[in-house]
């Protein structure tokens, strides 16, 4: 179930309640009607809308050589100051500037 944000209604608006006096959250069926009075106090509320916390989301995993190698990709190893050894794929052996 999502988590909604609420707030005092009109915002900003000094109240002494614990609940409402700033932001809080409840967590609701996204099919439920938006909360309008404070579950404490009774007094007015509104919805805040916020963004999504996506924390991970579309997060990749690094590609295996074994991958990298069957797509085609080469790729190089440094192996002292400025020369580099192919690990697999199909260019040159070593890079050397």
């Amino acid at each position: 179930m999502p988590t909604y944000v609420y707030g005092p209604n009109p915002v900003g608006e000094k109240r002494d309640c614990d609940v409402c006096a700033g932001t809080f959250e409840t967590t609701q069926r996204m099919s439920e009607d938006a909360l309008t009075k404070c579950p404490k106090c009774g007094k007015e509320i509104q919805r805040i809308i916020m963004a999504p916390n996506l924390n991970g989301a579309g997060a990749m995993k690094k590609p295996s050589d074994d991958r990298l190698a069957k797509a085609g990709f080469t790729q190089y190893k440094k192996k002292g100051k400025g020369y580099y050894e192919k690990t697999f794929g199909g260019g040159p052996s070593t890079l050397a500037p």
